[in-house]
């Protein structure tokens, strides 16, 4: 339980830092934070799924749960499609567009 809570604890320093748009992200201070890096901070789409009690003995948990969630939910990611590059198609674009830019100098100069 103490590793939990730690993780945890660490996990709660990286949402605050990523909400409050600090320079330095201490990812590093955890395994479970350097994996979730990308998640948390990155390229990817990030849900939260917080798990509440009812009873009112688990209120205070329950409390924290929900700030925490929120604290989740005001961070932004900047969502960019992984593109895998073919080397062949990648050459056969950049010669095509090549070609279109001798095309296009040649009617600029008259030619």
């Amino acid at each position: 339980a103490k590793y939990i809570n730690l993780s945890l604890h660490f996990l709660e320093q990286v949402i605050v830092a990523l909400q409050e748009k600090q320079k330095f992200i201490p990812y590093r201070n955890s395994m479970m934070t350097s994996v979730l890096r990308d998640s948390l901070g990155g390229n990817c789409r990030t849900v939260m799924v917080a798990t509440l009690a009812p009873e009112e003995e688990q209120l205070d948990e329950t409390i924290s749960s929900c700030r925490f969630a929120q604290r989740v939910a005001h961070i932004s990611n900047r969502l960019e499609v992984n593109e895998e590059v073919d080397p062949k198609r990648l050459i056969a674009r950049l010669k095509a567009q090549l070609r279109e830019l001798k095309e296009e100098l040649q009617v600029l100069r008259g030619e």
